[in-house]
């Protein structure tokens, strides 16, 4: 199999090129902008790593210039899974421009791409920032959405969704849409609560908590999520699917099982609640599981595999910035 992988050099983007580059009868193209959204250090940890295996090739493409896709045009693919985006609900109140080029743009010409070289299965990954706040119902596919959505993120993801459905609508392009709900583990980004919770706590640094931490997260460890995009590949079933976690957890649990892992006490720091912060999101799971998927994970063990990756890594781990540039 010939496979296209944007943001290859982001955390689930990485975490699938080295699941399918493994495979000696598939051929991997990764590609990615390198932006600085986030410290561009860790991605190009991840990405020389990926060009370790002979089954991937790299190609620095921005997709939100239509053009740059040019450069693989004569190119086949049997699947292409577009997981580049610029992610987070804070920062896109901040920079809207950004959100509306990388996500929405950026889909609607790799969906172009897609009808032009007629390609029988386009993977699309969302976010469970669509929902908003959940409460205590699990939230269910094309039918708890929030509209309009909560946030410059959600809304510049929705729209990348629909314009990729209008775009190919009346091809014979598979369009499945996965909802990643809070995922984290080895390889994460460091702009997300729990890196920066582990990276905070091992380095006896003051812990920036956003509320009173009483926010609960489906957190989804990256494997659980691999999993679910290779269910997907080998399944022509069409439509939005959600991946999550089974249960959902605070933040402050979070950080007390951190604590207990590593055997150092946190050094909270209660700051006002963010902006368009939601006190809980819950995933109704029920399609993905009539794919024979399931989450395997459950967040200590998840917790305690990421705290031992960070401890391996450390030392390259030590000039990544865990802080934006606003924060204190």
């Amino acid at each position: 199999m010939n496979i296209l992988i944007t943001g290859a050099a982001g955390f689930i983007g990485y975490n699938l090129c080295k699941s399918m580059a493994v495979n000696k009868d598939t051929s991997v193209l990764g590609i990615d902008s390198l932006n600085n959204a986030y410290d561009n250090n860790l991605k190009k940890i991840r990405l020389t790593d990926l060009e370790k295996n002979k089954n991937f090739n790299f190609k620095n493409i921005n997709l939100s210039d239509e053009n740059s896709l040019e450069s693989i045009s004569n190119l086949n693919f049997d699947t292409v899974f577009h997981l580049a985006a610029r992610a987070g609900v804070r920062q896109s109140f901040r920079e809207p421009k950004k959100y509306i080029f990388d996500n929405t743009i950026a889909t609607s010409n790799l969906a172009n791409f897609v009808k032009t070289n007629e390609i029988k299965k386009f993977i699309i990954a969302s976010t469970s920032s669509i929902y908003g706040d959940s409460g205590d119902i699990p939230m269910k596919e094309q039918h708890d959405e929030k509209y309009p959505p909560p946030s410059v993120y959600a809304t510049s993801k929705l729209s990348g969704e629909l314009m990729a459905k209008t775009i190919l609508e009346g091809t014979n392009t598979n369009i499945q849409i996965p909802r990643f709900f809070t995922v984290y583990g080895p390889f994460g980004r460091p702009d997300m609560s729990i890196l920066r919770f582990i990276h905070w706590i091992y380095t006896s640094t003051q812990i920036l908590l956003y509320g009173d931490g009483e926010q609960k997260r489906s957190f989804t460890y990256i494997d659980d999520v691999i999993g679910g995009l290779h269910k997907l590949n080998q399944n022509d079933k069409s439509g939005v699917f959600n991946i999550g976690a089974n249960d959902t957890e605070s933040l402050n649990n979070v950080i007390s099982y951190i604590e207990n892992i590593l055997g150092i006490e946190a050094n909270i720091s209660y700051q006002p609640r963010a902006f368009k912060d939601v006190d809980v999101v819950i995933p109704d799971l029920s399609k993905m599981k009539s794919l024979n998927w399931e989450p395997k994970t459950n967040i200590k063990t998840g917790l305690k595999n990421t705290v031992e990756w960070y401890l391996e890594y450390k030392d390259l781990l030590k000039e990544i910035r865990f802080k934006f540039d606003y924060e204190k």
